[in-house]
């Protein structure tokens, strides 16, 4: 096959899937606690979505940025929401998300030149969202190429933001690095440090918002008070899309100082205008937090040695695993029927879709204890 070698193929051939499943090739249905890396936050052919989308396909999928469009405007205003006087960028993917906040920043703070990011941190694979990316892993044949950040702790971040620090980029919960929640106390901290010193706080919240975590945006459940969020995966049920918003009182790019083709494209905002609105159903996150609630209630009564530790929010979950890898794990799971994702080298990474039910929770949690069972220790 003519792929490119970035992505390891686990062997599944999907046929197609409805809400928390899959339909492989072999006839199998799979609960998908994958997701698409979380970006089909509704799971799979979401009758409000097709809808949507099928409402958008017959109308002009794609007019550039300079004519308006009325669900675009729509979507802006609602992302503008999120923060006080709030402004967006609407783009295509999470990276490119990043890539705008990165350039937003060195915009409205010229004169200052540090930047820190996390360690465990992910914002994506792209120079600039690399650059604040720590997984050496990733980082090293770019290195020459990669924009200067300084690299902190949780706990080292608040006290190493000064007068010279133009951002700080943090996640409330780092999902690629392990799924680690931010202790509310330590987000606390960071904002009022950033305060203190006029530094930008930049909140990735490209996995862990749109609903994933019990609200729209995560950042307030760990003391995070954001300058700048950046959104994407499920936005538009797993159609491409990314969003950088931000307080009005920053400022703004310079004319034709950043862009995109695709981004904020007719088709796209239509679905994620209902994305939107599915959301703020009442009762409907409600809803969400309870079925989470069993779902780690679950994963905590598997008592084996081999679960070093459960942690999580919402309906994002990681398993970290005492003398095993993560990998064969997942194998064993999606034998059994269950697709998710590690989250480093022993981590199981579990991305619900919002409407799993109970059931799904349920088999998941038992395949995970019985695939436990059956690894054997390295």
């Amino acid at each position: 096959m003519a792929y490119a070698a970035v992505y390891d193929a686990n062997g599944l051939m999907v046929n197609g899937g409805d809400g928390a499943e899959l339909l492989g090739e072999d006839g199998r249905r799979y609960i998908d606690f994958s997701c698409g890396h979380g970006a089909a936050i509704f799971g799979h052919a979401h009758l409000r979505l097709v809808e949507a989308l099928e409402e958008a396909s017959r109308r002009p999928w794609t007019i550039g940025s300079r004519l308006r469009e009325p669900h675009r405007e729509a979507l802006l205003e609602k992302l503008g929401s999120l923060l006080e006087g709030g402004k967006a960028f609407l783009c295509n993917s999470g990276a490119e998300s990043i890539e705008a906040a990165l350039k937003l920043v060195t915009v409205v703070r010229p004169d200052r030149k540090k930047i820190l990011a996390l360690r465990r941190s992910f914002h994506g694979r792209t120079l600039g969202a690399l650059s604040l990316t720590f997984n050496p892993r990733y980082r090293n044949p770019w290195q020459r190429l990669l924009v200067p950040v300084e690299h902190v702790s949780m706990e080292e971040a608040a006290g190493a933001i000064d007068e010279n620090t133009a951002a700080v980029f943090v996640e409330p919960v780092q999902g690629e690095g392990g799924v680690h929640v931010m202790p509310k106390d330590v987000g606390s901290a960071i904002t009022s440090a950033c305060r203190e010193y006029g530094a930008i706080l930049v909140v990735d919240e490209i996995q862990t918002g749109w609903g994933r975590c019990g609200e729209i945006l995560a950042s307030p459940l760990v003391g995070l008070e954001p300058d700048i969020v950046c959104l994407a995966k499920g936005m538009a049920g797993g159609l491409p899309i990314g969003a950088t918003v931000w307080k009005g009182s920053l400022g703004d790019f310079p004319t034709m100082g950043h862009g995109s083709t695709y981004g904020g494209n007719p088709l796209v905002s239509s679905v994620a205008l209902a994305s939107w609105e599915i959301l703020h159903e009442e009762g409907f996150l409600e809803g969400v937090m309870e079925r989470a609630e069993r779902f780690r209630a679950s994963l905590l009564r598997i008592k084996s040695p081999r679960v070093k530790e459960v942690r999580g929010i919402g309906l994002m979950y990681g398993v970290e695993l005492s003398s095993i890898k993560a990998t064969p794990v997942l194998q064993i799971l999606q034998d059994e029927g269950v697709v998710a994702l590690p989250a480093g080298p022993t981590v199981v990474r579990f991305l619900p879709p919002l409407v799993a039910q109970d059931h799904h929770f349920d088999r998941v949690a038992s395949a995970l204890a019985e695939a436990l069972e059956e690894c054997t220790d390295e």
